[in-house]
C-alpha cells in the first residue's frame, strides 16, 4: 500500500519476500490463512534462517471468501518530480570498508591513508571525504529538481537515507519508481534518485546503517 510512508499510486500484490534496508518501511494488507486456534507469524529472513518478529493468533470465525482488493490510500499531493531532463546533476561515490578500493581519503581536512582511517575508526567515505563537511554535497534553490547518481564502490550494502524530502528512483528507460526516503544499494551498484528541493533547510544524507554513518558515511544538502 505504501513505501516509507508514501502511498503507492497502484497497490501491488506481493508474492516474494520483501527486502527492507534499515530505515525502509512498507505498509501492507495481509491475509492470514491459518486456521482458528493457530498462529501466523511475520518472519525475518537472514542468511537463510527465519526469525519470527510478530505472532498473530487466529480467533473467531474465519472469512468464507477472500476480501476485495483494498482501496488506494489518499495520494501525497506532491508526488511528481518534474523537469528531469533539466535537473541539477549530482554525483555521490560511496567508498571504503573491508575489501574496498579506498586507499586514502580526507578526514578533518587532512589526507589520511586507509590504515590511518581504520585506526581512527573512520573508514567510510563519500567522494573521497570521511564524515561531515563544512560545504554541502549540493546547494539547491527551493523548488529546484535534482538528480543524484550514486555509485556503491564498496563490497557492502548501504541504505541511503535523505532527511527532509522524499525522492523517486530514476529507472531504466526514464521511468521513476515510488516515492521513498531510503534507497537500499548493494555492492557495485549504480542507481539514481530524483527529487524536488521543496523543503528549505540543511538536510542530512547518510547511510542508515548507523555504524556506517558513525564511521564516515554522512553528508548534507542545503535548500534555500
Amino acid at each position: 500500500m505504501a513505501f516509507d510512508g508514501m502511498p503507492l499510486v497502484t497497490p501491488s500484490e506481493i508474492s516474494e519476500p520483501i527486502i527492507l534496508g534499515p530505515g525502509q518501511r512498507a505498509d501492507l494488507f495481509v491475509d492470514v490463512i491459518a486456521d482458528e486456534g493457530e498462529s501466523a507469524h511475520l518472519v525475518r529472513l537472514e542468511d537463510g534462517q527465519g526469525f519470527a518478529q510478530t505472532e498473530f493468533r487466529v480467533t473467531g470465525t474465519l472469512a468464507s471468501a477472500v476480501r476485495d482488493v483494498p482501496q488506494v490510500l489518499p495520494p501525497n499531493p506532491n508526488m511528481d518530480v518534474p523537469g528531469l531532463e533539466q535537473a541539477r546533476r549530482i554525483r555521490l561515490n560511496m567508498e571504503g570498508g573491508a575489501m574496498g578500493n579506498l586507499d586514502a581519503a580526507i578526514l578533518e581536512g587532512e589526507r589520511k591513508t586507509f590504515r590511518q582511517l581504520v585506526d581512527a575508526n573512520q573508514f567510510w567515505a563519500f567522494n573521497g571525504t570521511v564524515g561531515m563537511t563544512e560545504k554541502p554535497l549540493a546547494s539547491l534553490s527551493r523548488g529546484e529538481t535534482a538528480r543524484v547518481e550514486i555509485y556503491n564502490d564498496t563490497s557492502f550494502p548501504h541504505a541511503m537515507h535523505l532527511h527532509g524530502m522524499h525522492f523517486r528512483e530514476v529507472l531504466e528507460g526514464g521511468e521513476v519508481g515510488p516515492l521513498r526516503d531510503t534507497l537500499l544499494m548493494f555492492g557495485g551498484e549504480t542507481r539514481e534518485i530524483a527529487f524536488v528541493a521543496d523543503n528549505p533547510g540543511k538536510w542530512l544524507f547518510h547511510c542508515h546503517m548507523l555504524s556506517h554513518a558513525a564511521s564516515g558515511m554522512m553528508t548534507w544538502l542545503e535548500v534555500a
